[in-house]
């Protein structure tokens, strides 16, 4: 260990590095809000856990106890930090954004925050904002030590070759993604610190031989591994490697049983002091939930996928994985632009394709020392161990296919990439190519902050006042002070965009959601989008009075719209419990400012009503459908007709249809049941053929007046799961469609 500290001190790269991670990672904690990465509230609330309730939480639904499945050391190290501040609640609940994960999928900035972000979260931090940071400020430490890891294991192997310790190094340290959880509240770069340990310390074994004393380390480390993550379980793998290759060094003819026996004992030793450091917890997990793990109560708790299933669903899970390892924000609704993932691919691509060529080159020049190559085979081992537990996770749990689970295997496989890049260079070019790779991958973490994170929590900034201002007022609050539909006419499924120019007058007491509503000729809500304005980030009851700002909204019309159909563009302000703010200004109307007429276009050549293709599970498509009325009063009913496409022949059992009419999540009527078609039993189906399904739904006479959506889909007979319905990439979208609205009229209308 003195020999790493010294190597590490004699090596100014390893220090800038980790310098330039630290600040790099100061700021991106400043700058991403508080509870805004994957799982950091529930990361924090464990830590609250300990700091203030002096306690460790058990597994259950109940707030504060969703991640009490993880061990416990890297949460205390956060709470030794962060214990003399004490938040009015420890376990408290944010404020949610109601419109969050707006078309997730997409680059932008429109509604990325999960949460609500005020002014008490400001500096100078205090109550829960500064808990939070404290505690960020703790898991950035952790990170500085897997850089700096991470350079001693490339010097370990390479000690004439900095230029690999360097942009491997570089590779850590500027991946977006392990700085953004290098600065927050999680233990998966606690995880990925406990792995390097593991591997630099298996790698000094390989090179200097077995001993007792060095099994007795590595089992230390194995025990502190095993109570920040129990996944790090695998890396007992990597340790029993290490021992066998250093045994390995030197075989001595007809010893054989003498190394067996000192690979057993030496593993026995590892494995002890293992169990007397990290022993505890799995006893505790035993009596609590009667396995060491935890991990069965926790799959009560979130949920279980079938293996087969996540088999299957593993090749897009793992490309979801690629991207969430090197950049995608908050719970993965902030990615980056696909050209970064592509050329972060062809990077890492070139580094694994190089390092083959370095090897066979290697092998023929005899470039590499014996012990070299078994360093080499163990960094390997690292890397394929991390990626199968990332794969067997992905398999059972429907959160599985996260790149932050691979974070013990990062440094070796950043080791194998920055090989293959620089290796096959000679030796004086490879010294320069390596800093000016490691400044060139600075851009990465960088763009990505100024770029994607900083942008989707950001306020809307200063604008002027228009020529030719509008004066419509709504209530005593905001000013509208021009507005603007960039088109007449849309498609079903097509874009509506409007941009408005505000100023704020005062702000409201409590927040009201920003509408943009498309009304149809029975009045019937063809299209909306709901908002706080700020896209999200500026709610009403934080408005500064005199500010001007300008923002886009998009407004997506339904692949369901009715068409052709002409509707009227409406824009206002609402608060679920208080109403519509009034507007003043305009003949337009009380409580919504009309904007323009919309034209939603139909396609002559359709063959069906409405038509339309919705791919319910490679089962049936939704090809087109009929609602008429879509306006009645309580006590009418209305004749919804569906038209089916029977893509492939059923090999399970028969299937069934629901058609509800809800409000938010509450059923008010419906009919479920067989498809009202010959043959009403799907398996009979044949592919290719449309079916036409027609049925009744009545409204209950107590129904109240207001807006209901018109929900429809696939089960299974017996109770069996709902059909998903698959979008034209192939990812999984809801078990649901939603066919439009129906407007329930009160008595007098």
């Amino acid at each position: 260990m003195k020999r790493t500290l010294r190597a590490i001190r004699n090596h100014p790269w390893a220090i800038i590095l980790a310098t330039a991670y630290l600040v790099l990672g100061t700021i991106y904690s400043v700058v991403n809000p508080i509870h805004e990465a994957t799982d950091e509230l529930r990361h924090y609330r464990y830590v609250r856990y300990i700091a203030d309730l002096h306690q460790l939480p058990v597994q259950s639904g109940e707030q504060g106890n969703a991640q009490a499945h993880h061990p416990p050391l890297y949460y205390a190290t956060a709470a030794l930090v962060s214990f003399w501040v004490h938040p009015q609640d420890p376990l408290y609940e944010p404020v949610t954004n109601p419109h969050w994960s707006f078309r997730n999928w997409e680059v932008g900035v429109d509604n990325k925050n999960l949460y609500l972000h005020g002014p008490d979260e400001a500096w100078p931090y205090h109550d829960a904002s500064l808990a939070t940071h404290l505690a960020r400020w703790m898991t950035l430490l952790w990170g500085v030590g897997v850089v700096l890891l991470t350079y001693a294991s490339l010097h370990l192997i390479f000690p004439d070759r900095t230029a690999f310790s360097v942009l491997g190094t570089a590779l850590v340290a500027f991946n977006p993604m392990f700085l953004y959880l290098g600065a927050a509240v999680n233990n998966d770069v606690p995880a990925g610190l406990a792995g390097a340990a593991i591997l630099y310390a298996s790698l000094c074994v390989v090179r200097d031989g077995l001993t007792t004393r060095r099994a007795m380390v590595l089992g230390v480390l194995y025990g502190l591994a095993l109570l920040v993550k129990f996944n790090l379980l695998a890396m007992v793998g990597v340790i029993g490697l290490a021992f066998l290759l250093a045994l390995l060094r030197s075989p001595e003819g007809g010893a054989q049983h003498a190394w067996l026996r000192q690979l057993a004992g030496s593993l026995g030793i590892s494995v002890v002091m293992a169990g007397i450091l990290a022993g505890w917890w799995y006893v505790r997990n035993t009596i609590l939930y009667g396995e060491p793990t935890g991990f069965i109560r926790l799959t009560e708790i979130w949920g279980f996928r079938e293996p087969g299933t996540g088999i299957a669903l593993a090749w897009p899970e793992l490309r979801y994985a690629w991207t969430s390892l090197w950049g995608r924000f908050g719970y993965g609704q902030i990615p980056m632009d696909g050209w970064i993932y592509a050329v972060i691919a062809v990077l890492c691509g070139s580094g694994l394709l190089g390092v083959s060529f370095y090897l066979v080159r290697a092998k023929l020049r005899n470039d590499l020392a014996p012990v070299q190559w078994r360093m080499l085979a163990l960094l390997a081992a690292s890397m394929l161990i991390n990626f199968l537990v990332l794969f067997a996770y992905i398999t059972v749990s429907p959160a599985g296919a996260m790149g932050r689970f691979f974070f013990p295997g990062l440094s070796a496989f950043i080791g194998l990439i920055a090989l293959g890049l620089l290796g096959n260079l000679p030796g004086k070019v490879a010294e320069i190519a390596a800093p000016v790779l490691a400044a060139a991958l600075l851009a990465l973490p960088v763009g990505a902050l100024a770029a994607y994170l900083a942008p989707a929590y950001a306020i809307p900034a200063q604008a002027d006042i228009p020529a030719d201002a509008l004066d419509v007022q709504f209530g005593e609050h905001i000013r509208l002070l021009s507005i603007q539909a960039d088109t007449a006419s849309v498609i079903p499924g097509g874009q509506v965009t409007i941009t408005a120019t505000w100023q704020v007058l005062q702000p409201t007491d409590v927040p009201y959601t920003l509408f943009v509503h498309a009304l149809d000729t029975q009045g019937v809500i063809a299209a909306q989008r709901d908002t706080y304005t700020g896209l999200g980030n500026y709610p009403s009851q934080w408005w500064r009075p005199g500010h001007i700002f300008s923002e886009t909204y998009r407004m997506f019309v339904p692949v369901t719209a009715y068409a052709p159909e002409e509707t009227e563009l409406q824009i206002g302000f609402y608060n679920p419990e208080r109403g519509r703010l009034p507007v003043s200004g305009s003949a337009n109307g009380d409580d919504a400012y009309r904007i323009a007429q919309l034209l939603i276009e139909g396609d002559p050549d359709s063959r069906y009503p409405n038509q339309t293709y919705v791919n319910f599970g490679n089962q049936f498509a939704l090809v087109g459908y009929t609602t008429e009325p879509r306006a009645l009063r309580p006590s009418d009913s209305t004749t919804l007709t569906l038209y089916w496409q029977a893509l492939t022949p059923s090999q399970e059992e028969k299937q069934l249809i629901f058609a509800q009419v809800l409000s938010g999540w509450d059923r008010v009527a419906g009919t479920d049941g067989e498809p009202n078609t010959t043959p009403s039993n799907t398996r009979r189906w044949e592919p290719g053929q449309v079916y036409i399904d027609t049925r009744t739904i009545v409204i209950p006479p107590d129904t109240a007046p207001g807006m209901y959506e018109l929900w429809v889909g696939w089960f299974g007979a017996d109770g069996g799961p709902r059909l998903k319905i698959i979008a034209d990439d192939g990812r999984f979208l809801d078990d649901y469609l939603v066919l439009g609205n129906l407007r329930v009229l009160a008595g007098d209308e």
